[in-house]
Formats: C-alpha cells, sequence, structure tokens
C-alpha cells in the first residue's frame, strides 16, 4: 500500500505548528527537509508515514501527542478537503465527500458511516494496522479527528454516545484519554469506533456555503478526474509490453512510446500503486499462462521465449506469481478442461 508525500508532510507541518522540530523527524526517516517533500510527487509505502509517526512520538516525548495532532491547525493544508469539509450542508455530506475523495491521498477512506436501527457510528480503519508502529497513534489521531467533525455539527457531550478502541488504554494515561473523549470511553473492545447522535447527520450546517461547496467539490472531482486518468496508463503499458513481446522494452522505451517522460510514466504508475518492473512481470504472468495453456512448448521452451535464464529461476517466479509450479498448473488447467 502507497500514500500521498502530502501526508508525510503534513505531519512535519503539525510538529513545528504544535512548538517541536520536524527536522530531525524527517533527517531520522531520511526525508531531507520539510521543502523536499513534493507533496505531488510519487506516492510512498505507507510503511514510511508509519514509521515518520512512530519517530514523531518518539521526538516530542509525548504518548499522547495523536490528541494534539488530530486538531492542528496544520491538517488546514489538506487543501481538497477543508473546504468541502467547512462549506458542507451537512455531516452527512461531509462524510460522503470524504469517502469519494479520500483517494486524493490514500487508497482508501479512514472514517466509515456505519447507520443501524440502534443509531449511527464512525468506524475507524486506519492505513496503518493497530500492530504497526503508529497503529495506536494513526487511531487516536482518526478518532479526533471524527470528534472534531461532530463538534462541528453541532454535537455536545451527550451526542457522543460511546467512544470505542481495540486496545488497552496505555497506562497512566486514562485521565487524558477520558478528559478528551468523554465518560463513555471504552478500551479493548472488538473494534475501534464512535457511536453518536444519528440525527446530527442530516442537521444543516451552521457554515454552509452553497456556493462555496459548489467550488470546493468542482476542484475536487476535477483533481480525483486527474488522477483517476493516471489509470489508463497501467493498461497501455501493458498493451505495449504485450505487443513488444518477446521482446522487454525498457522504460525508457515505454515512456517514449507513451509519448512522455521517464519520470511522468513512473509517477502516474507510482499514484496506482505499481512501477513498470511490476507491470512487465504481470506480463510475463499473462504470457507464461498463455504458452503453458497452450501445450506446445515445453516447460524449458516456455522459460527460454519469456527471458528466463533458467527454468529453476522461471519455476521461482512462476510459484511466486501463482503459488504452484508450471506443472502444476498446466496439470490442473489440463484437467479442468477435460
Amino acid at each position: 500500500m502507497r500514500v500521498s508525500p502530502l501526508n508525510l508532510k503534513i505531519l512535519a507541518y503539525t510538529l513545528d505548528v504544535e512548538g517541536h522540530r520536524s527536522e530531525s523527524v524527517l533527517r531520522r526517516c531520511g526525508l531531507g527537509t520539510i521543502d523536499q517533500i513534493d507533496e505531488e510527487g510519487e506516492w510512498v509505502p505507507v510503511q514510511l508515514f508509519d514509521q515518520m509517526m512512530a519517530v514523531a512520538l518518539e521526538e516530542t516525548g509525548d504518548p499522547t501527542f495523536s490528541l494534539v495532532a488530530g486538531k492542528s491547525l496544520a491538517l488546514m493544508r489538506y487543501g481538497h478537503m477543508v473546504p468541502l469539509v467547512i462549506s458542507a450542508p451537512s455531516l452527512r455530506q461531509v462524510l460522503v465527500d470524504l469517502q469519494r475523495f479520500a483517494t486524493l491521498v490514500l487508497e482508501f477512506c479512514e472514517l466509515e458511516l456505519s447507520e443501524t436501527g440502534k443509531g449511527a457510528r464512525i468506524v475507524l480503519r486506519p492505513a496503518v494496522g493497530r500492530d504497526s508502529l503508529s497503529g495506536c497513534f494513526r487511531t487516536e489521531f482518526l478518532a479526533v479527528t471524527a470528534i472534531q467533525l461532530l463538534r462541528f455539527s453541532g454535537a455536545d457531550n451527550r451526542d457522543i454516545q460511546r467512544v470505542d478502541f481495540a486496545y488497552p488504554c496505555p497506562p497512566g494515561l486514562e485521565a487524558r484519554y477520558a478528559a478528551f473523549f468523554g465518560e463513555n470511553l471504552l478500551f479493548s473492545q472488538n473494534e475501534c469506533a464512535i457511536t453518536f447522535n444519528p440525527q446530527l447527520l442530516d442537521r444543516r450546517l451552521v457554515s454552509h456555503d452553497a456556493v462555496a461547496y459548489t467550488a470546493a467539490r468542482t476542484r475536487a472531482e476535477s483533481a480525483l478526474a486527474a488522477l483517476q486518468s493516471r489509470s489508463d496508463t497501467a493498461e497501455r503499458v501493458r498493451a505495449w509490453l504485450l505487443s513488444a513481446f518477446p521482446r522487454q522494452p525498457s522504460m525508457a522505451e515505454t515512456a517514449q512510446h507513451l509519448g512522455m517522460t521517464e519520470r511522468t510514466l513512473r509517477r502516474h504508475l507510482s499514484l496506482l500503486n505499481t512501477s513498470h518492473i511490476e507491470v512487465a512481470q504481470d506480463c510475463q504472468r499473462l504470457m507464461a499462462e498463455r504458452l503453458l495453456a497452450e501445450g506446445v512448448l515445453s516447460i524449458k521452451q516456455v522459460a527460454d521465449e519469456l527471458g528466463f535464464a533458467s527454468v529453476s529461476t522461471f519455476h521461482r517466479a512462476f510459484r511466486r506469481w501463482t503459488g504452484s509450479t508450471p506443472g502444476t498448473w498446466q496439470g490442473a488447467r489440463r484437467a479442468a478442461m477435460r
């Protein structure tokens, strides 16, 4: 999984805004300076974001820094989302917009609305797992964000009916968490979620501005369309590589064929959470399966045709792709065709 570098940059801004120094955190994560993070550049592995959050916790020396970060003014730098939230007609629309436009910075929305006959809940699904370096930090950050949205919608303490975390409360910090989340706070539950008064969902927000909201949504839709248009890139790369088979064009050749620079191609594929090498390997797998299914060539000839140095190398690659050896896969397919 990969995330937009904007997430890393905003975390760095958060540290600075809240009285800490981001330089040490960025240096420890090999990210240079805050100005060197290209927020519109290639998406980065979520593990790097995880590491940066964990290092930020160490640098601040505050195990509850999530409670500060989740309501920091630095979050205003999430350019497309902030105007939508501020000008939206209702909390329901805010959550719908978060679901739709979260993919501008993440692969999925981390806040999920769940409605039942008993009420409404915002379920927290952090991009990093709870067992990761920063799992609890990210979960609590999202919980604070959700609480802020509810407060923005006019919620008082009675409207926030229950806050659940799926892990034990850190020793000695019970009072700090209770002071922020209220008395209906429960740890070691089945999942992380906030249960609230469902009437808040459709209550008109006092800050709603129809003109501003339409403009903000138009900008967000435009950005989303630009991102989604890149999804064609992987298919174009795949079609080109397959047409060139058995030759394996380099990335430079592919970029030239598609009429773009290598950097642009790399960025487009990165935003799709793939790379030229991964697409090329996918093409190898497709061709391997086709040749094996045809049954004209021996496994050694298939390996040679695909450009592998040896049959054993091909065996290892095919097992990695499919979970079985070429011979086993071929035999299973023949049996299925009878």
